[in-house]
């Protein structure tokens, strides 16, 4: 998908466990990323919970980097973008603790499913939270088959709107 970027952060496992360097300079620039993360959260799901679609409206809009640090998810991005080539598709990315961060552009929904007994997924996050200009796309709305079929989901999860009834206010900058 135009924009996301699949980041190597280096595990180093040894003995005692694992260690990783989830935000760098040097790796922001490898990528050529300009990302300023003001905000890191984490959550932690079990087994058949669904977290998503979930972006934030314009003036509060930003890209995310999104790693997992215990378990499995299946990650899915949904491009929301106006002019975007990849416009109304999805990025679906397997992120485990190996698997590196996957960086998420604005003007995208992103959400995820567990596939392990339990998973802590961690965001950095380059705008602050903004509850006012909290969205998102109904999980089950777009061309998309998730392998839970009847999910645990967040009231707010709910009540989002369908994709064919979200108006972007996303457009597609070509970078």
């Amino acid at each position: 998908m135009q924009g996301c970027h699949m980041l190597n952060l280096g595990v180093h496992r040894d003995s005692r466990g694992s260690f990783s360097k989830v935000l760098s300079t040097s790796l922001q620039q490898t990528a050529g990323l300009e990302f300023h993360p003001r905000e890191l959260f984490w959550s932690r799901s079990g087994s058949g919970v669904i977290r998503g679609m979930h972006t934030q409206l314009p003036p509060h809009a930003g890209a995310k980097l999104v790693w997992v640090s215990q378990g499995e998810v299946r990650d899915v991005v949904l491009d929301l973008r106006i002019g975007s080539a990849t416009y109304g598709t999805c990025l679906v990315t397997m992120l485990d603790d190996s698997s590196g961060g996957l960086f998420i552009p604005t003007g995208c929904a992103h959400g995820f499913e567990v596939l392990s007994a339990e998973a802590v997924v961690n965001y950095a996050q380059e705008v602050d939270y903004a509850p006012m200009y909290d969205s998102g796309i109904a999980w089950n709305s777009f061309s998309f088959g998730w392998i839970t079929a009847n999910p645990t989901l967040s009231e707010r999860d709910r009540c989002l709107p369908r994709f064919s009834d979200f108006e972007s206010p996303f457009l597609y900058s070509g970078s």
